[in-house]
């Protein structure tokens, strides 16, 4: 009986750590799907993006990386795929600068080499209201087959700030959010173009709602979660 008693426990105690989520901005411990629709400023679809994580590894530091696979279909119904990783160590989490770029933009240049130099864009476990966070850069270069630079796309994200705590509602459900500001400087070739961005994250969800407007204080494009399926069987 004794026997039978420790194995229980010892079965409920594994049943509650796998069942544990990492307090992170991602959705689970395990493996998860997510996806995502973005907007222009007339509610119309310009392309979805599905975020699946495709492995997760933890370092002798604690530090947590998530890599992620994801599947891009434009409006044109072409799909093309990218890789990208987030971190999560001591009370901040990181998403790497490349995020803002312009995605179907880069697929333009799919056939090339493009070589991508990005900062870590800081997002805090435990955001202060009011506090401004770090700048962050990211520069693409489209590579010749000499191997010399045919144009650049940079992004620099300033003046970002978190703004307070909201709660907001999409098809995927309702979701208490830190909300953060910032100005997105972009360059691309001659041309420079500033945009403001307001994003939304959610604790053990990630980023829930973004939204991008003009100088002028006009909505231009938004990009929220529509649907999130977490541990699920993976064959």
């Amino acid at each position: 009986m004794k026997q039978l008693y420790s194995i229980l426990i010892i079965l409920l105690f594994s049943s509650a750590c796998y069942g544990q989520r990492d307090f992170s901005y991602m959705p689970s411990k395990r493996n998860f799907k997510m996806k995502y629709v973005n907007y222009d400023n007339k509610n119309r679809k310009t392309y979805t993006e599905v975020w699946q994580l495709a492995g997760k590894t933890i370092d002798k530091s604690g530090k947590i990386r998530y890599n992620i696979e994801s599947e891009i279909t434009t409006i044109k119904q072409n799909t093309f795929y990218q890789y990208f990783h987030f971190t999560s160590k001591d009370s901040n989490f990181y998403i790497g600068a490349e995020r803002y770029l312009d995605p179907v933009k880069l697929d333009s240049y799919q056939k090339m080499v493009v070589k991508i130099d990005a900062d870590s864009v800081v997002l805090p476990l435990k955001p202060q209201i009011g506090k401004m966070l770090p700048e962050a850069s990211c520069q693409a270069d489209i590579l010749r087959g000499t191997g010399s630079v045919l144009m650049s796309m940079t992004v620099l994200l300033v003046n970002r700030k978190i703004d307070g705590i909201e709660s907001i509602e999409t098809p995927a459900g309702k979701f208490k959010c830190y909300k953060i500001s910032s100005d997105k400087i972009s360059y691309s070739g001659i041309s420079r173009n500033k945009l403001k961005i307001v994003e939304w994250y959610a604790i053990n969800v990630g980023l829930v709602r973004m939204e991008e407007y003009h100088k002028k204080g006009k909505l231009m494009t938004y990009k929220q979660i529509e649907s999130i399926a977490e541990d699920f069987f993976i064959p």
